[in-house]
């Protein structure tokens, strides 16, 4: 099955080149260009060279010429003549062929040759196979403008090869055979191009551009898929260090945070510190400030706030001493003084504001 859709695709592809082949080379109008020509006619083969925009007979080849005047014609035409078979030209004369006007429509211009062939077969007398024919669209019909006039000449391989051979004979090789009515006609039908099909050399010339044309874009796109893969890696690779930095970049905020809110609580607890008596240096200045006849049984500090709770003979003269002292301030009862029965000592609970830590120190 894969075979067969080769096949297939491989014909069809054989088949466009060869339409588009055609279509790219230009047909051959008018009379090919010769520097030798060789005429046939029902003297001979005459042979016709050109020099200087001018033509001149070399000689006539006879049909039933001698071995020795063969030889002496060979022997003066390489002298005269083309020394390239691509400047050498066989033309046949009306005597070597059948011709006739057709008329076929302007719309069957391009299929004209199968239309031709059909025609041909009424017009020859022998067999298709052998047949070798050319044409040449003279224009638009007179009386009738629609339908072309296609001159259409027709003759047979065996006379074809016949003349080749003789022309052989002279050391020369055409490189087509034409018809026309005169050595010099403005207008030649081409029944036989020796050289290589123009359309196939176009074809294959087409089909080597379009070889080269695969292959260098096989190979950009073997390019261009390598430097997108080679890109997608690259971008891959960055967009892995981007996360790797993204992820080292959150880490170090987050460390950057977590070093911001202990740095901020060791200011909280620096400021408290140096806001907050510390608790030696109260209760240093506690026991210079309260009098020998009293005494702490309690003392409490939040902060700032210190309450103390003890016993002395004057509780009333506590808060004046404590508010005299630079270390407490908003000194007060807090609970009432009392004294039991029988005791000289009554019970105090005093609570102030101490001043600030770090200056405390300094204070006498």
């Amino acid at each position: 099955m894969e075979n067969q859709s080769s096949n297939m695709i491989g014909r069809i592809y054989a088949r466009w080149l060869h339409r588009l082949a055609g279509a790219l080379t230009p047909r051959r109008s008018g009379t090919r260009p010769w520097r030798t020509l060789l005429v046939s006619t029902p003297e001979g083969l005459e042979i016709h060279v050109k020099a200087g925009g001018l033509s001149k007979r070399v000689g006539t080849l006879a049909p039933g010429a001698t071995g020795n005047e063969a030889a002496e014609l060979r022997s003066r035409v390489p002298q005269e003549a083309a020394a390239q078979s691509r400047h050498v030209l066989l033309r046949l004369s009306p005597g070597d062929v059948v011709e006739r006007t057709i008329r076929i429509p302007q719309a069957a211009s391009d299929v004209i040759e199968p239309v031709l062939r059909n025609q041909l077969e009424r017009m020859v007398p022998w067999p298709q196979d052998e047949t070798r024919f050319g044409y040449r669209i003279a224009g638009p019909n007179s009386q009738a403008p629609e339908q072309l006039d296609v001159h259409l000449v027709a003759t047979t391989r065996s006379k074809l090869e016949s003349l080749l051979q003789r022309a052989r004979g002279l050391g020369l090789m055409p490189c087509a055979v034409d018809y026309a009515i005169e050595p010099d006609a403005p207008h030649a039908v081409e029944l036989m191009a020796l050289e290589a099909d123009p359309v196939k050399t176009t074809a294959n010339r087409l089909h080597s551009a379009l070889m080269v044309s695969l292959a260098a874009s096989t190979v950009i796109g073997s390019l261009g898929l390598y430097l997108a893969w080679d890109r997608q890696m690259e971008n891959d690779d960055l967009e892995a260090r981007i996360t790797v930095a993204r992820a080292r970049m959150e880490d170090v905020k987050r460390l950057n945070a977590e070093t911001l809110h202990i740095k901020q609580q060791r200011e909280r607890l620096v400021r408290r510190k140096l806001d907050e008596p510390p608790v030696i240096v109260l209760i240093e200045a506690l026991s210079r400030t309260l009098p020998d006849s009293a005494y702490l049984t309690e003392i409490e500090i939040h902060g700032r706030e210190t309450r103390i709770v003890g016993k002395s003979a004057d509780p009333t003269a506590l808060i004046t001493k404590l508010e005299d002292s630079a270390q407490f301030r908003d000194v007060r009862f807090s609970a009432p003084t009392t004294r039991e029965e029988g005791e000289t000592a009554g019970t105090f609970s005093v609570i102030g504001q101490a001043e600030g830590g770090s200056e405390l120190e300094e204070r006498p």
